[in-house]
């Protein structure tokens, strides 16, 4: 496992979130160490979990959500890339974020989640009911939802994926989503040289790991 880096200043925000958990696939450990500095550069604090089944790690972050009352967690995985500004757009849609939600996805893969009327307002992405965003690269849960999901979703043949999607479907839990994702999976060095992903819907305007490098060489630094 690589050494990670010192956080220097204290590391304080977690996005609005009571914790934030960072899924690690232990089979490719430059992404934790690209990650560690990802979150060093945008000042953000995260416990990060080995992942070897993905049905079982993400089981036991919902258990562990309820274990320690976290009121809610943003649960990422090691491998996504954000915008650079993610800090003042999750402080935008938690203004919004009604009080009921049990799930959240500030990043997805849905292909629907852009198709609904509600307009995004100046320049934000738009908060909206969830259709079917499926993908957990990027997704927070409440306490609620946590409780929900423990109680509810049991091993089996399906991905959890669907069998949490299973749950909106009867009315178990309430999701909510951006109508533009704001958290995109960019597994490795190829896929940032070849930019051919849209994040969902549609590419990050301002992709927090193309600033990377430039700020580990003194080229910038975030306010």
């Amino acid at each position: 496992m690589p050494v990670l880096p010192d956080y220097g200043p204290p590391a304080t925000s977690q996005l609005g979130f009571a914790h934030i958990y960072i899924l690690h696939d232990p089979s490719h450990p430059t992404r934790l160490l690209r990650m560690a500095h990802l979150l060093q550069l945008l000042k953000l604090t995260a416990e990060f979990v080995p992942s070897v089944d993905p049905f079982l790690s993400r089981m036991s972050i919902y258990s562990d959500i309820r274990q320690h009352s976290y009121a809610s967690a943003l649960i990422l995985d090691d491998s996504v890339d954000m915008e650079l500004n993610i800090r003042s757009l999750m402080r935008v849609a938690h203004q919004n974020l009604p009080a009921d939600w049990d799930m959240f996805f500030p990043g997805h893969c849905g292909a629907f989640e852009s198709t609904q009327d509600q307009p995004s307002s100046r320049g934000m992405p738009a908060l909206r009911m969830a259709n079917m965003p499926i993908c957990l690269h990027a997704h927070a849960v409440s306490l609620k939802g946590a409780h929900q999901i423990v109680k509810h979703v049991k091993p089996s043949q399906e991905i959890i994926e669907m069998a949490i999607m299973r749950l909106k479907e009867r009315g178990l839990l309430h999701m909510y989503s951006l109508d533009v994702p704001v958290f995109t999976p960019r597994p490795g060095t190829e896929e940032l040289r070849k930019q051919d992903r849209p994040a969902g819907n549609k590419r990050l305007e301002i992709s927090a790991l193309s600033h990377l490098s430039l700020w580990q060489k003194g080229g910038r630094t975030l306010e």
